[in-house]
């Protein structure tokens, strides 16, 4: 069987333990293929990580800037799938406890290992991530669409509210809701409704751009954060939700059933319709069930018809 090639990339400014790590590198890994990159200084890393993946990255805390927890973070937001092994001078418990909290996997004393240790290291940690990402899927992906779920839309807004508030932009949530889905799953059954849903969230996911946030909310509800200049905020996202009902237009054939399906849109927009993610989200929701009601496409959310429904 034959094994993907190793890519690992090291940050280090001292010419000498540059060498060590190659030499134990090519201890370690000298019956399989791998590639060692090697970054000077921070810039010219976080240059080199912009436009390249690697397996593994190694290190060194002390790059003459003390900079050194700081570097690791600004690492790991560039490269989250990367496991980050510390390379250090310091013989300090302190520093390595900060170093794992801040996103290492692995903290090595350069005056205290050997190259099974470094390789070990390097293994271990690329296993871990690995699962890490596994447990992440379990936690923020829809199993059925393969979509983001609930938990991980709320995560992914929230952030957005906050620079919104800060910098006082707008931003726009759309909830969808699939027109008779009940109807199809109490004649056809569940299985043809699972697949129905399978073939919603592809279509939805071709009507939007890969900026877009589409997530499954439940059962046959999905929400959308768009990606939308405030000034524009209307604009796109009536083009938007033009789009996607358009993709909805003629049958689709679902387990051997020529199904017609469609979707009914609520658009809001942040802060107006809401100052926080839930709010936002209701807000959205509201607007989805009167388009639902006046079997139009999308409808804005209005403040008179949240009055309306909250008293029905």
């Amino acid at each position: 069987m034959t094994q993907t090639t190793l890519r690992i990339f090291h940050i280090e400014d001292d010419d000498g333990d540059a060498i060590q790590v190659k030499r134990d590198c090519a201890k370690e890994f000298e019956e399989r293929n791998f590639t060692l990159t090697r970054a000077h200084t921070i810039d010219d890393a976080l240059l080199t990580i912009k436009t390249s993946y690697f397996d593994v990255i190694l290190l060194d805390l002390n790059l003459g800037d003390d900079q050194g927890l700081e570097n690791l973070r600004e690492i790991k937001e560039l490269s989250p799938d990367s496991p980050i092994v510390v390379l250090s001078g310091l013989d300090d418990t302190k520093t390595a406890l900060e170093a794992i909290r801040g996103g290492a996997q692995e903290y090595i004393i350069k005056s205290n290992y050997n190259s099974r240790q470094l390789g070990l290291a390097i293994l271990s940690s690329i296993e871990r991530k690995a699962f890490e990402r596994h447990l992440y899927q379990l936690a923020n992906k829809d199993e059925l669409t393969g979509l983001h779920n609930r938990r991980a839309f709320n995560n992914y807004l929230r952030p957005w509210l906050v620079r919104a508030s800060r910098w006082k932009r707008t931003e726009t949530v759309m909830f969808m809701d699939v027109n008779n889905f009940k109807q199809v799953n109490d004649t056809l059954g569940h299985d043809v409704g699972d697949l129905l849903l399978q073939h919603i969230a592809k279509t939805l996911r071709s009507g939007l751009r890969s900026s877009d946030m589409l997530a499954r909310f439940a059962g046959d509800e999905f929400v959308v954060h768009l990606d939308a200049k405030s000034q524009e905020s209307t604009e796109i996202s009536a083009t938007i939700a033009e789009k996607i009902s358009a993709l909805f237009e003629k049958p689709v054939l679902i387990g051997g059933h020529l199904i017609n399906t469609s979707v009914s849109i609520g658009i809001a927009f942040y802060p107006d319709h809401g100052e926080d993610t839930s709010a936002l989200i209701k807000s959205a929701d509201i607007a989805m069930y009167q388009a639902k009601k006046d079997k139009l496409p999308y409808v804005f959310y209005q403040q008179e018809e949240a009055l309306k429904f909250s008293s029905n």
